[in-house]
């Protein structure tokens, strides 16, 4: 029994650590894949809901893969020429507050005092978006980028086969599901079926909760950032431009909602560099409003929009995704952040059961 039990072990680890050494030898080329799965277990209660109602598996698979594949070229299409506006508004508008800032807010004694020698040119050298320079270093880059063969083949590979890979797991969803069970030994398959069951009960929480959150805090904070010129010139009592970027920093903020005191630090960090550059410290009300909308945002994700979308049942604890983000990220990438949460929730369920078993034998 013992040596059956220990040569089970043996096996499971070199299978498993096998796996984890393939999956990082070919994770230049494993983010389709990723993101194909993950799309396809967000998208696999819908198309199952299609397939109780006579719609075949096939034909549910191919409406919500083409439909949520439309909903983001279409948000793109949309999205890009807005986000490319407000970003060269405000490069065009960039020098003119760097001078202001350093006459208002960096005034020249202060910069003698601290032996700084703070010239608009020395500003804006490092942007590199004057004139002919500015051209031939976008060209430079431009090419640099375009001669990374890999990135190009990644992006191919994410476009083409993203699509491709959703559809396959969510027509055969039931089918490999339990193909994979049939690989368990049936003196496990009970207490993996209930570690399973508890696993896709936390992460379907976790990653649909989080979709829904990050979009509605995307679409607050974007609004919301918007409002600041007409808001402030109300409390003013003058007309005051409304903050630079204000839809592309909204959706950053929202969008990094998934990242726990880190996300929020970012986008109100971000906020107030944005209009201490612009507004110069010269007026108070936009900086007021900035507070407010920042307060209220986390007030609306922290104790409305989480606990509805999240509800209770993940029990995932802020540290631990932060810690988990950050192995994956610093493991693999991109794609090292799109597994992190997924193999933390398996963590958290199967760890606890470990322990447990180990108390047992122990005492």
């Amino acid at each position: 029994m013992n040596n059956r039990f220990n040569r089970a072990l043996i096996l499971t680890i070199i299978v498993v650590g096998g796996g984890i050494w393939f999956l990082h030898a070919v994770s230049e080329i494993l983010l389709p894949f990723v993101v194909g799965l993950v799309l396809a277990y967000l998208l696999n209660p819908l198309v199952s809901l299609l397939d109780r109602w006579g719609i075949p598996r096939a034909l549910g698979s191919t409406i919500l893969v083409s439909g949520t594949i439309t909903l983001l070229v279409v948000a793109l299409v949309l999205g890009m020429p807005l986000l490319i506006d407000q970003l060269t508004s405000f490069v065009q508008r960039l020098p003119v507050y760097l001078m202001t800032l350093q006459h208002f807010v960096i005034p020249e004694k202060l910069s003698r005092m601290m032996h700084l020698q703070l010239t608009v040119d020395a500003l804006l050298r490092p942007l590199g978006m004057m004139g002919t320079k500015s051209a031939a270093m976008t060209a430079q880059a431009l090419q640099k980028t375009l001669s990374g063969a890999m990135w190009l083949i990644n992006i191919g590979l994410l476009v083409v086969m993203t699509p491709l890979v959703s559809f396959y797991l969510l027509m055969d969803w039931p089918h490999l599901m339990g193909k994979i069970m049939e690989q368990v030994p049936k003196r496990w398959r009970k207490i993996t079926m209930e570690m399973a069951h508890a696993i896709d009960i936390k992460l379907a929480a976790y990653l649909r909760g989080m979709v829904g959150v990050c979009l509605c805090m995307a679409v607050f904070y974007a609004c919301a950032l918007s409002s600041i010129g007409p808001l402030a010139s109300i409390l003013h009592g003058e007309a005051v431009d409304g903050l630079e970027m204000a839809w592309a920093i909204g959706i950053m903020t929202g969008i990094l909602v998934f990242l726990p005191v880190i996300g929020a630090t970012v986008g109100v960090a971000t906020m107030f560099a944005v209009a201490l550059v612009q507004y110069q410290l010269q007026i108070w009300e936009p900086y007021v409003l900035i507070a407010v909308i920042f307060v209220i945002g986390q007030i609306l994700e922290g104790y409305v929009m989480t606990p509805l979308m999240v509800g209770n049942r993940v029990g995932l604890h802020p540290l631990w995704v932060i810690f988990a983000l950050l192995c994956g990220g610093t493991l693999g990438g991109i794609t090292g952040m799109l597994l992190a949460i997924p193999v933390a929730v398996v963590v958290s369920v199967v760890l606890p059961r470990l322990l447990g078993k180990w108390r047992d034998a122990v005492e």
